[in-house]
C-alpha cells in the first residue's frame, strides 16, 4: 500500500492555474509534476468554483465574519449555561 502524498497549497495553486490556462495538455502537466490526473482535475475545479470569493467586497466579507462571531458567542453562552446546569444537577444527585 502506498502512502498518501500531501502537497503544499502553493504547489496546488500553481498546478491548478496551469491546468486552467490550457497551455499544456493535462497529461503533460501531470507527468511534469508527477501527480495523478484526478488531483489536477480536483485542484482546478476547486480554484474555479472558489474564484467568485476573490471578488466579494471587503465590507461584505466583514459582515459575514461579524455574523459568524456573533453566532459563536451565542453558542458559547449556551454551552456555558448548560455546563453550569450540568454541574448543579451532578451535585444534587450526589447528595
Amino acid at each position: 500500500m502506498t502512502k498518501k502524498k500531501n502537497y503544499e497549497a502553493s504547489f496546488k495553486a500553481k498546478v491548478a492555474l496551469e491546468g486552467i490556462k490550457n497551455i499544456k495538455s493535462t497529461g503533460e502537466i501531470c507527468s511534469e509534476y508527477k501527480i495523478p490526473l484526478t488531483n489536477l482535475y480536483d485542484w482546478r475545479d476547486r480554484v474555479i468554483s472558489r474564484s467568485e470569493e476573490l471578488f466579494i467586497a471587503e465590507s461584505e466579507h466583514n459582515k459575514k465574519l461579524k455574523t459568524f462571531e456573533c453566532e459563536i458567542d451565542r453558542l458559547h453562552k449556551i454551552i456555558g449555561e448548560l455546563t453550569v446546569e450540568n454541574c448543579f444537577m451532578k451535585k444534587k444527585l450526589m447528595k
